[in-house]
């Protein structure tokens, strides 16, 4: 199919380029891809790489992916980015608790995938991440849900077409990304830090010299501004709240 069509769309003159995968999960689903990945003349019309995060995956399986595109040396895209197929029945989604499950999923994505773009599932009604209350006049009051803000840290607070930087922890209950744009004294920075248990203490080590704020989102609090921080001698020590999202960013405020 990838063939047919890609011959087509070139024949009428066309840029459109075909995406490879697009499985509904991440579990093994790259080897679904590897014979079209392996065809010469199917991947003269390919452009990127893709597949849907719903379920989750491990490590290793979404590593799988970030590996084949690699190979490829194409992007890889998480076109759908979701947790449960089945939230939407009875809006299970609609809760704190699902809004730090999708932080849970972005951040191993982040770090194992490694995905050039993501596309959140979903921005509208299904999944949907304001409350809409219909006015009379047809219109809408938009009221924003706590997954609201925890998808905002990501889409506000990362700088566009960022280098990812790696990262490690040493607790499976805090992941850490961090990503950085520009050179010397222009370099922005952000890091993301989610707490996906209880309150603790935290560490970080190897940061720059430089005047980090700070943005926290918590089940009950939203994209909060806390005073800003510095590292001393490269590290930082701070209380993290029980289940929570802390942002430390160079970025000015808008």
């Amino acid at each position: 199919m990838i063939k047919r069509l890609g011959a087509q769309f070139e024949k009428l003159g066309l840029k459109t380029r075909l995406l490879l995968g697009d499985a509904t999960g991440p579990r093994n689903t790259h080897e679904w891809a590897l014979a079209a990945a392996n065809d010469p003349e199917a991947m003269r019309y390919v452009k990127a790489v893709g597949f849907h995060s719903w379920g989750g995956g491990t490590p290793e399986q979404y590593k799988a992916w970030g590996d084949l595109a690699e190979w490829l040396q194409l992007p890889l895209l998480v076109t759908e980015l979701g947790v449960d197929a089945s939230a939407y029945m009875g809006n299970m989604y609609d809760s704190f608790t699902y809004g730090m499950r999708e932080v849970r999923m972005y951040q191993e994505l982040l770090l194992y995938a490694r995905p050039q773009g993501t596309q959140q599932w979903e921005f509208t009604a299904d999944y949907g991440i304001v409350h809409a209350r219909r006015r009379d006049d047809g219109g809408a009051d938009l009221s924003p849900t706590s997954r609201f803000w925890l998808v905002k840290h990501f889409t506000d607070l990362t700088p566009h077409d960022s280098d990812a930087l790696a990262t490690t922890s040493d607790n499976d209950k805090v992941l850490l990304t961090a990503f950085a744009k520009g050179a010397d004294n222009q370099r922005v920075y952000t890091l993301h830090v989610a707490n996906l248990a209880a309150a603790r203490q935290v560490t970080l080590a190897g940061m720059p010299d430089l005047e980090f704020r700070a943005v926290r989102t918590g089940e009950n609090e939203n994209f909060s501004e806390l005073p800003p921080v510095r590292p001393q001698a490269g590290t930082l020590s701070f209380e993290i709240p029980a289940r929570s999202l802390l942002t430390l960013t160079t970025m000015p405020r808008e």
